[in-house]
């Protein structure tokens, strides 16, 4: 069986549409909680509509105060799954009909090839699309310039290429994942590293979903190749400080959380990705590159270098 949850927030534009397509899955044994976070349109009143209609299939589990992103939404519904398998779903796509088959025979490829008990998560590429569904890039990895191999530790400690709403994680990953710090960044980032560092990570090279852009995307895709985006991005210093600041507070976090579990070769990598700041700006350069945590791309790098 398999959790699907799904973080909605205002979402009565597209709601509808993606609950749809997920009961059109080839993969038929799943249930769907849906973690709605105080929304003031007509969202729970369509979700309460498809409750009563499949109550056999999906879960509305309301939140009465909104807990102020969908990073902790997510991390909510997280820890109500009690399921062998979850996956995490945005309320604004639309999944293609073989998703989760295809994503979970990628998961019981990786589960028969080791032991029982690894901690196993299966990500896939996606399909970017305009609000009205029409394609924007046939491939998000392509278009953001994305490395599915960069998975190693050292890799994700600075840069993710996990996108949640592609997903799969089984139960030992979801236990071992439980219980994050604040200086979590988010749900897929946190649960790549537990993978990365204790287990799995598997990835389906092509698109599962459409990966809808309509302006209010918490997270949405960007061309990182258009001159205008990069200019754009660069002139955002504070930004780029705070993100690298972000990335060392959640090693900091993840070394408190897991320090007797990491060996010790992980246990220095996270810790000195974690004591970054305290470093002087050359020292920060040389531990960047000497440690393999270089973000995939010249622009990327390059402002993690300038910024570090």
């Amino acid at each position: 069986m398999i959790d699907i949850l799904m973080a909605v927030y205002q979402g009565e534009a597209y709601v509808a549409e993606q609950i749809e397509s997920i009961l059109k899955q080839t993969y038929t044994d799943w249930t769907l909680l849906i973690g709605d976070d105080g929304s003031k349109d007509r969202t729970m009143e369509i979700l309460l509509a498809y409750e009563a209609k499949y109550p056999s299939k999906i879960r509305v589990i309301p939140n009465t105060k909104n807990s102020g992103s969908a990073q902790a939404n997510f991390f909510r519904l997280l820890s109500l799954s009690e399921s062998a398998y979850a996956m995490t779903c945005d309320h604004d796509d639309v999944w293609l009909p073989d998703k989760v088959e295809k994503t979970m025979g990628e998961m019981e490829r990786l589960e028969g090839e080791n032991p029982p008990g690894t901690p196993i998560l299966v990500h896939t590429d996606l399909e970017v699309v305009d609000e009205n569904l029409r394609t924007i890039a046939p491939s998000m990895f392509r278009l953001q310039n994305l490395d599915s191999r960069r998975v190693s530790l050292s890799k994700l400690l600075a840069q993710n290429v996990v996108t949640g709403c592609t997903m799969l994680a089984n139960r030992p990953l979801l236990d071992l994942a439980k219980d994050p710090p604040a200086s979590a960044i988010m749900h897929d980032w946190w649960l790549a590293l537990v993978a990365a560092a204790f287990g799995k990570i598997g990835f389906v090279d092509e698109p599962t979903i459409r990966y809808r852009q309509h302006g209010n995307n918490e997270v949405g895709a960007k061309n990182v190749r258009d001159p205008k985006y990069v200019a754009a991005r660069l002139s955002k210093t504070e930004q780029i400080h705070k993100v690298l600041t972000d990335t060392y507070r959640q090693a900091a976090g993840f070394y408190e959380r897991y320090q007797g579990r990491l060996s010790k070769e992980q246990a220095e990598l996270v810790l000195g990705y974690a004591r970054m700041p305290e470093y002087g700006k050359l020292h920060r350069m040389a531990h960047l590159l000497r440690n393999g945590h270089g973000k995939n791309g010249l622009v990327r790098k390059a402002g993690q270098l300038l910024f570090a």
